[in-house]
Protein backbone atom coordinates (compact mmCIF):
# COMPACT_ATOMS: atom_id res chain seq x y z
CA UNK A 1 0.00 0.00 0.00
CA UNK A 2 1.21 3.49 -0.88
CA UNK A 3 1.21 5.91 2.07
CA UNK A 4 1.85 9.64 1.90
CA UNK A 5 3.43 11.64 4.69
CA UNK A 6 3.84 15.35 5.27
CA UNK A 7 6.70 16.53 7.48
CA UNK A 8 6.40 20.16 8.58
CA UNK A 9 8.84 22.17 10.71
CA UNK A 10 7.15 24.01 13.56
CA UNK A 11 7.68 27.79 13.42
CA UNK A 12 10.42 27.25 10.83
CA UNK A 13 12.09 30.67 10.77
CA UNK A 14 12.11 30.89 14.56
CA UNK A 15 13.45 27.32 14.82
CA UNK A 16 16.30 28.19 12.44
CA UNK A 17 17.25 31.19 14.58
CA UNK A 18 17.12 29.09 17.75
CA UNK A 19 19.39 26.42 16.31
CA UNK A 20 22.43 28.65 16.80
CA UNK A 21 20.99 30.46 19.82
CA UNK A 22 19.99 27.78 22.36
CA UNK A 23 19.62 30.54 24.93
CA UNK A 24 16.38 31.47 23.13
CA UNK A 25 14.70 28.12 23.80
CA UNK A 26 11.49 28.52 25.80
CA UNK A 27 11.62 32.30 25.24
CA UNK A 28 9.32 34.42 23.05
CA UNK A 29 10.85 34.92 19.58
CA UNK A 30 9.50 36.45 16.38
CA UNK A 31 10.88 36.88 12.85
CA UNK A 32 9.90 39.84 10.65
CA UNK A 33 9.25 40.14 6.92
CA UNK A 34 11.17 42.24 4.38
CA UNK A 35 12.18 45.66 5.67
CA UNK A 36 11.21 44.55 9.17
CA UNK A 37 7.58 45.12 8.24
CA UNK A 38 5.34 42.39 9.67
CA UNK A 39 5.54 39.32 11.90
CA UNK A 40 5.88 36.19 9.76
CA UNK A 41 7.01 33.59 12.30
CA UNK A 42 6.32 33.23 16.03
CA UNK A 43 7.42 30.87 18.75
CA UNK A 44 4.75 29.27 20.92
CA UNK A 45 5.72 31.64 23.72
CA UNK A 46 5.19 34.66 21.43
CA UNK A 47 1.80 33.30 20.36
CA UNK A 48 0.81 33.00 24.03
CA UNK A 49 1.51 36.73 24.45
CA UNK A 50 -1.11 37.52 21.82
CA UNK A 51 1.23 38.41 18.93
CA UNK A 52 -0.72 37.65 15.75
CA UNK A 53 0.65 36.51 12.40
CA UNK A 54 1.16 39.28 9.77
CA UNK A 55 0.64 42.07 12.30
CA UNK A 56 2.80 45.16 11.56
CA UNK A 57 5.91 45.34 13.71
CA UNK A 58 5.15 48.80 15.07
CA UNK A 59 1.83 47.57 16.48
CA UNK A 60 3.48 45.01 18.77
CA UNK A 61 6.48 47.04 19.94
CA UNK A 62 4.81 47.63 23.31
CA UNK A 63 4.37 43.87 23.85
CA UNK A 64 7.93 43.22 22.70
CA UNK A 65 9.34 45.74 25.14
CA UNK A 66 7.15 44.66 28.06
CA UNK A 67 7.84 40.92 27.73
CA UNK A 68 11.38 41.16 26.32
CA UNK A 69 10.48 39.39 23.10
CA UNK A 70 13.50 38.55 20.93
CA UNK A 71 13.02 39.64 17.31
CA UNK A 72 14.99 39.03 14.12
CA UNK A 73 15.02 40.34 10.58
CA UNK A 74 14.50 37.70 7.89
CA UNK A 75 17.62 35.73 7.00
CA UNK A 76 16.51 33.91 3.86
CA UNK A 77 20.01 32.66 3.09
CA UNK A 78 20.07 30.78 6.40
CA UNK A 79 16.51 29.50 6.01
CA UNK A 80 17.12 28.24 2.47
CA UNK A 81 20.23 26.33 3.52
CA UNK A 82 18.44 24.82 6.53
CA UNK A 83 15.60 23.75 4.24
CA UNK A 84 18.04 21.82 2.06
CA UNK A 85 19.54 20.12 5.10
CA UNK A 86 16.04 19.30 6.34
CA UNK A 87 15.22 17.50 3.08
CA UNK A 88 18.58 15.72 3.11
CA UNK A 89 17.68 14.17 6.48
CA UNK A 90 14.25 13.13 5.21
CA UNK A 91 15.84 11.30 2.28
CA UNK A 92 17.71 9.13 4.75
CA UNK A 93 14.35 7.76 5.92
CA UNK A 94 12.48 7.64 2.61
CA UNK A 95 13.69 7.42 -0.98
CA UNK A 96 10.76 9.48 -2.30
CA UNK A 97 10.81 13.06 -0.98
CA UNK A 98 9.44 16.17 -2.68
CA UNK A 99 9.74 19.65 -1.16
CA UNK A 100 6.37 21.40 -1.01
CA UNK A 101 7.61 24.63 0.57
CA UNK A 102 10.65 25.89 2.47
CA UNK A 103 9.47 24.22 5.70
CA UNK A 104 7.44 21.19 4.62
CA UNK A 105 7.95 18.17 2.36
CA UNK A 106 5.88 15.24 1.18
CA UNK A 107 7.19 11.68 1.44
CA UNK A 108 5.87 8.50 -0.15
CA UNK A 109 6.25 5.12 1.59
CA UNK A 110 5.69 1.82 -0.22
CA UNK A 111 6.31 -1.66 1.17
CA UNK A 112 7.24 -0.57 4.70
CA UNK A 113 6.42 -3.13 7.40
CA UNK A 114 7.34 -0.91 10.35
CA UNK A 115 4.47 1.05 11.88
CA UNK A 116 4.23 4.57 10.52
CA UNK A 117 4.02 6.06 13.98
CA UNK A 118 7.41 4.50 14.77
CA UNK A 119 8.82 5.88 11.51
CA UNK A 120 7.47 9.33 12.32
CA UNK A 121 9.00 9.33 15.79
CA UNK A 122 12.37 8.28 14.32
CA UNK A 123 12.22 11.16 11.82
CA UNK A 124 11.39 13.60 14.61
CA UNK A 125 14.26 12.35 16.80
CA UNK A 126 16.74 12.47 13.90
CA UNK A 127 15.85 16.05 12.92
CA UNK A 128 15.93 17.17 16.53
CA UNK A 129 19.34 15.65 17.23
CA UNK A 130 21.02 16.81 14.01
CA UNK A 131 19.37 20.16 13.15
CA UNK A 132 17.46 20.99 16.35
CA UNK A 133 14.33 21.36 14.22
CA UNK A 134 11.01 20.44 15.89
CA UNK A 135 8.67 18.82 13.37
CA UNK A 136 5.26 17.22 13.09
CA UNK A 137 4.53 14.31 10.75
CA UNK A 138 1.20 13.16 9.36
CA UNK A 139 0.63 9.83 7.55
CA UNK A 140 -2.37 9.03 5.34
CA UNK A 141 -3.37 7.25 2.11
CA UNK A 142 -3.70 10.59 0.22
CA UNK A 143 -1.83 13.90 0.17
CA UNK A 144 -4.91 15.85 1.31
CA UNK A 145 -5.36 13.55 4.31
CA UNK A 146 -1.63 13.73 5.06
CA UNK A 147 -2.02 17.51 5.29
CA UNK A 148 -4.90 17.07 7.73
CA UNK A 149 -2.98 14.50 9.75
CA UNK A 150 -0.12 16.97 10.06
CA UNK A 151 -2.59 19.66 11.16
CA UNK A 152 -3.93 17.37 13.89
CA UNK A 153 -0.37 16.54 15.02
CA UNK A 154 0.40 20.25 15.39
CA UNK A 155 -2.76 21.02 17.34
CA UNK A 156 -2.22 18.05 19.68
CA UNK A 157 1.56 18.00 20.11
CA UNK A 158 1.59 16.58 23.64
CA UNK A 159 -0.96 13.82 23.12
CA UNK A 160 0.29 12.80 19.66
CA UNK A 161 4.00 13.52 20.30
CA UNK A 162 3.93 15.26 16.93
CA UNK A 163 2.96 12.19 14.87
CA UNK A 164 -0.52 11.23 13.62
CA UNK A 165 -1.30 8.16 11.51
CA UNK A 166 -4.53 8.40 9.50
CA UNK A 167 -3.98 5.23 7.50
CA UNK A 168 -6.46 3.52 9.83
CA UNK A 169 -10.02 4.29 8.70
CA UNK A 170 -11.51 4.58 12.19
CA UNK A 171 -8.85 7.11 13.24
CA UNK A 172 -9.38 9.03 10.02
CA UNK A 173 -13.14 9.28 10.53
CA UNK A 174 -12.71 10.35 14.15
CA UNK A 175 -10.62 13.37 13.17
CA UNK A 176 -12.56 14.31 10.04
CA UNK A 177 -15.61 14.90 12.23
CA UNK A 178 -13.60 17.34 14.37
CA UNK A 179 -11.81 19.38 11.70
CA UNK A 180 -13.46 22.50 10.30
CA UNK A 181 -13.84 22.57 6.52
CA UNK A 182 -11.64 25.67 6.17
CA UNK A 183 -8.66 23.66 7.46
CA UNK A 184 -8.69 21.38 4.42
CA UNK A 185 -5.82 21.84 1.99
CA UNK A 186 -7.14 23.84 -0.97
CA UNK A 187 -10.20 25.29 0.76
CA UNK A 188 -9.73 29.04 1.00
CA UNK A 189 -11.78 31.67 2.77
CA UNK A 190 -14.35 32.26 0.04
CA UNK A 191 -14.74 28.57 -0.79
CA UNK A 192 -15.24 27.67 2.87
CA UNK A 193 -18.02 30.28 3.12
CA UNK A 194 -19.74 28.78 0.09
CA UNK A 195 -19.51 25.29 1.60
CA UNK A 196 -20.83 26.45 4.97
CA UNK A 197 -23.86 27.93 3.22
CA UNK A 198 -24.62 24.36 2.12
CA UNK A 199 -24.27 23.06 5.70
CA UNK A 200 -20.85 21.59 4.98
CA UNK A 201 -19.08 22.68 8.16
CA UNK A 202 -16.55 19.93 8.82
CA UNK A 203 -14.18 17.76 6.81
CA UNK A 204 -16.54 14.86 7.53
CA UNK A 205 -19.47 16.76 5.97
CA UNK A 206 -17.43 17.24 2.80
CA UNK A 207 -16.34 13.59 2.98
CA UNK A 208 -20.03 12.58 2.91
CA UNK A 209 -21.05 15.00 0.14
CA UNK A 210 -21.88 13.85 -3.38
CA UNK A 211 -18.78 14.35 -5.60
CA UNK A 212 -20.73 14.76 -8.87
CA UNK A 213 -23.05 17.41 -7.42
CA UNK A 214 -20.24 19.52 -5.98
CA UNK A 215 -18.25 19.15 -9.17
CA UNK A 216 -21.12 20.80 -11.09
CA UNK A 217 -21.37 23.56 -8.48
CA UNK A 218 -17.66 24.22 -8.08
CA UNK A 219 -15.04 22.39 -10.17
CA UNK A 220 -13.32 19.08 -10.79
CA UNK A 221 -10.86 19.99 -8.05
CA UNK A 222 -13.69 19.80 -5.53
CA UNK A 223 -14.57 16.31 -6.71
CA UNK A 224 -10.95 15.24 -6.36
CA UNK A 225 -10.84 16.71 -2.86
CA UNK A 226 -13.83 14.62 -1.78
CA UNK A 227 -12.28 11.43 -3.14
CA UNK A 228 -9.00 12.31 -1.42
CA UNK A 229 -10.86 12.67 1.89
CA UNK A 230 -12.34 9.21 1.28
CA UNK A 231 -8.86 7.74 0.93
CA UNK A 232 -8.70 7.55 -2.88
CA UNK A 233 -5.49 9.18 -4.12
CA UNK A 234 -6.22 11.64 -6.95
CA UNK A 235 -3.10 13.76 -6.48
CA UNK A 236 -0.05 11.80 -7.54
CA UNK A 237 3.09 12.10 -5.46
CA UNK A 238 5.24 13.41 -8.30
CA UNK A 239 2.72 15.79 -9.85
CA UNK A 240 4.67 18.41 -11.81
CA UNK A 241 3.68 21.96 -10.81
CA UNK A 242 2.13 24.04 -13.58
CA UNK A 243 4.56 26.51 -15.10
CA UNK A 244 3.89 30.14 -14.24
CA UNK A 245 2.35 32.35 -16.92
CA UNK A 246 4.22 35.40 -15.64
CA UNK A 247 7.14 35.97 -13.28
CA UNK A 248 7.40 38.92 -10.89
CA UNK A 249 10.14 40.07 -8.56
CA UNK A 250 9.90 43.28 -6.54
CA UNK A 251 11.01 44.71 -3.22
CA UNK A 252 10.71 47.87 -1.18
CA UNK A 253 13.92 49.75 -0.46
CA UNK A 254 15.37 50.17 2.99
CA UNK A 255 15.39 53.95 2.43
CA UNK A 256 14.37 56.45 -0.24
CA UNK A 257 16.37 56.23 -3.50
CA UNK A 258 16.96 59.28 -5.74
CA UNK A 259 19.98 58.07 -7.73
CA UNK A 260 19.38 56.51 -11.14
CA UNK A 261 22.45 54.30 -10.75
CA UNK A 262 21.10 52.75 -7.56
CA UNK A 263 17.76 52.11 -9.26
CA UNK A 264 19.56 50.46 -12.16
CA UNK A 265 21.33 48.09 -9.76
CA UNK A 266 18.06 47.24 -8.02
CA UNK A 267 16.30 46.50 -11.31
CA UNK A 268 19.25 44.42 -12.51
CA UNK A 269 18.95 42.38 -9.31
CA UNK A 270 15.24 41.77 -9.91
CA UNK A 271 15.93 40.83 -13.54
CA UNK A 272 18.49 38.26 -12.37
CA UNK A 273 16.01 36.69 -9.95
CA UNK A 274 13.27 36.60 -12.62
CA UNK A 275 15.56 34.99 -15.19
CA UNK A 276 16.68 32.36 -12.68
CA UNK A 277 13.03 31.41 -12.12
CA UNK A 278 12.47 31.49 -15.87
CA UNK A 279 15.28 29.01 -16.52
CA UNK A 280 14.28 26.80 -13.59
CA UNK A 281 10.86 26.18 -15.12
CA UNK A 282 12.26 25.82 -18.64
CA UNK A 283 10.56 28.85 -20.17
CA UNK A 284 11.40 31.83 -22.35
CA UNK A 285 9.93 35.35 -22.11
CA UNK A 286 9.54 38.05 -24.74
CA UNK A 287 8.00 40.88 -22.68
CA UNK A 288 9.60 42.64 -19.71
CA UNK A 289 7.93 45.38 -17.65
CA UNK A 290 9.79 47.56 -15.16
CA UNK A 291 7.99 49.75 -12.63
CA UNK A 292 8.90 52.21 -9.91
CA UNK A 293 7.04 53.57 -6.89
CA UNK A 294 7.84 57.04 -5.60
CA UNK A 295 6.49 59.83 -3.36
CA UNK A 296 4.44 57.85 -0.90
CA UNK A 297 1.79 59.74 1.07
CA UNK A 298 -0.68 58.13 3.49
CA UNK A 299 0.08 54.62 2.16
CA UNK A 300 -0.53 55.82 -1.44
CA UNK A 301 2.17 56.09 -4.11
CA UNK A 302 1.71 59.37 -5.97
CA UNK A 303 4.25 58.56 -8.70
CA UNK A 304 4.11 55.11 -10.30
CA UNK A 305 5.89 55.10 -13.67
CA UNK A 306 6.30 51.90 -15.67
CA UNK A 307 7.42 50.80 -19.12
CA UNK A 308 7.07 47.61 -21.12
CA UNK A 309 9.67 46.36 -23.57
CA UNK A 310 8.94 43.67 -26.20
CA UNK A 311 11.91 41.61 -27.33
CA UNK A 312 12.20 40.56 -31.00
CA UNK A 313 12.38 36.95 -29.82
CA UNK A 314 11.80 35.14 -26.49
CA UNK A 315 14.88 34.63 -24.32
CA UNK A 316 16.03 33.49 -20.88
CA UNK A 317 19.38 35.29 -21.01
CA UNK A 318 19.81 37.64 -18.03
CA UNK A 319 22.09 39.96 -20.02
CA UNK A 320 19.47 40.45 -22.74
CA UNK A 321 16.87 41.63 -20.25
CA UNK A 322 19.30 43.88 -18.37
CA UNK A 323 20.14 45.65 -21.65
CA UNK A 324 16.43 45.95 -22.45
CA UNK A 325 15.54 47.75 -19.22
CA UNK A 326 18.51 50.16 -19.06
CA UNK A 327 17.24 52.46 -21.79
CA UNK A 328 13.67 52.30 -20.45
CA UNK A 329 14.77 53.32 -16.95
CA UNK A 330 16.27 56.58 -18.22
CA UNK A 331 12.99 57.39 -19.99
CA UNK A 332 10.80 57.09 -16.89
CA UNK A 333 13.25 58.18 -14.20
CA UNK A 334 12.73 61.61 -12.60
CA UNK A 335 15.16 63.12 -10.15
CA UNK A 336 14.16 63.79 -6.53
CA UNK A 337 11.05 61.65 -6.69
CA UNK A 338 12.00 59.64 -3.62
CA UNK A 339 11.58 56.11 -5.00
CA UNK A 340 10.59 53.51 -2.41
CA UNK A 341 10.10 50.38 -4.49
CA UNK A 342 10.98 48.82 -7.83
CA UNK A 343 10.12 45.62 -9.63
CA UNK A 344 10.35 43.54 -12.80
CA UNK A 345 7.70 41.37 -14.46
CA UNK A 346 8.26 38.92 -17.32
CA UNK A 347 5.28 38.03 -19.54
CA UNK A 348 4.41 36.10 -22.70
CA UNK A 349 6.17 32.99 -21.44
CA UNK A 350 6.60 30.00 -23.76
CA UNK A 351 8.14 26.55 -23.14
CA UNK A 352 11.79 26.48 -24.12
CA UNK A 353 11.54 22.98 -25.58
CA UNK A 354 8.66 23.91 -27.90
CA UNK A 355 10.05 27.14 -29.33
CA UNK A 356 11.88 27.23 -32.66
CA UNK A 357 14.34 30.17 -32.65
CA UNK A 358 14.87 32.39 -35.68
CA UNK A 359 18.25 31.85 -37.32
CA UNK A 360 18.53 35.59 -38.13
CA UNK A 361 17.18 36.90 -34.82
CA UNK A 362 18.99 39.94 -33.37
CA UNK A 363 18.57 38.47 -29.87
CA UNK A 364 21.70 36.44 -29.15
CA UNK A 365 21.24 33.96 -26.32
CA UNK A 366 24.05 32.22 -24.45
CA UNK A 367 22.60 29.03 -22.97
CA UNK A 368 26.02 27.59 -22.03
CA UNK A 369 26.96 30.77 -20.12
CA UNK A 370 23.62 30.92 -18.30
CA UNK A 371 23.91 27.24 -17.33
CA UNK A 372 27.44 27.84 -16.08
CA UNK A 373 26.30 30.81 -13.96
CA UNK A 374 23.42 28.83 -12.47
CA UNK A 375 25.68 25.90 -11.60
CA UNK A 376 28.27 28.12 -9.92
CA UNK A 377 25.66 30.02 -7.93
CA UNK A 378 23.97 26.80 -6.91
CA UNK A 379 27.24 25.40 -5.59
CA UNK A 380 28.79 28.50 -4.02
CA UNK A 381 25.76 30.61 -3.16
CA UNK A 382 23.53 33.14 -4.90
CA UNK A 383 25.36 35.88 -6.85
CA UNK A 384 28.77 34.29 -6.39
CA UNK A 385 28.95 34.97 -10.13
CA UNK A 386 26.82 37.84 -11.37
CA UNK A 387 26.59 40.63 -13.94
CA UNK A 388 28.44 43.82 -13.04
CA UNK A 389 25.19 45.76 -13.47
CA UNK A 390 24.06 44.38 -10.10
CA UNK A 391 26.79 46.42 -8.38
CA UNK A 392 28.45 45.68 -5.05
CA UNK A 393 27.27 48.28 -2.52
CA UNK A 394 23.53 47.51 -2.63
CA UNK A 395 22.51 50.94 -1.35
CA UNK A 396 18.93 50.02 -2.23
CA UNK A 397 18.92 46.90 -0.03
CA UNK A 398 15.96 46.37 2.29
CA UNK A 399 16.13 47.27 5.96
CA UNK A 400 17.28 44.45 8.24
CA UNK A 401 18.25 45.91 11.60
CA UNK A 402 18.36 42.60 13.46
CA UNK A 403 19.53 40.05 10.90
CA UNK A 404 21.35 37.04 12.32
CA UNK A 405 24.68 35.85 10.85
CA UNK A 406 24.76 33.45 7.90
CA UNK A 407 26.06 30.67 10.13
CA UNK A 408 26.06 27.94 7.48
CA UNK A 409 26.89 29.75 4.23
CA UNK A 410 29.53 32.37 5.04
CA UNK A 411 33.02 31.58 6.37
CA UNK A 412 33.22 34.81 8.36
CA UNK A 413 29.99 33.97 10.20
CA UNK A 414 30.95 30.50 11.39
CA UNK A 415 30.63 30.23 15.16
CA UNK A 416 33.96 30.16 16.97
CA UNK A 417 34.32 28.33 20.28
CA UNK A 418 37.19 29.27 22.55
CA UNK A 419 39.22 26.42 24.03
Amino acid sequence: MKVFALCDVNNFYVSCERMFRPDLNNKPVIVLSNNDGCVISRSDQAKALGIEMAVPFHEVKAIIKKHEVNWFSSNYCLYGDMSQRFNHILKQHCDQVISYSVDESFMCFEGYRESFRTIGLKIKAHLQSTLSLPVCVGFAPTKTLAKLANHVAKKNKKASRGVVDMTVESTRHYWLKRIQVNKIWGVGRQLSKALVRQNINTAWDLHQADPATLRRQFSVNMERMIWELRGVACLQFDDVPISKKSILNSRSFGHTINDCGDLKEALAYHVSRCCEKLRNQGSLASVVTLYLYGKRNNHTYLHRPSMTVVLPEPSDDTGVFIQAIEGSLHKIFKANMGYKKAGIMLNDLVPKTCYQPDLFSPVKTRPALMQCMDNINLKYGRDSLKFASLGFQNKWAMRANAKSPNYTTRWSDIIRISA
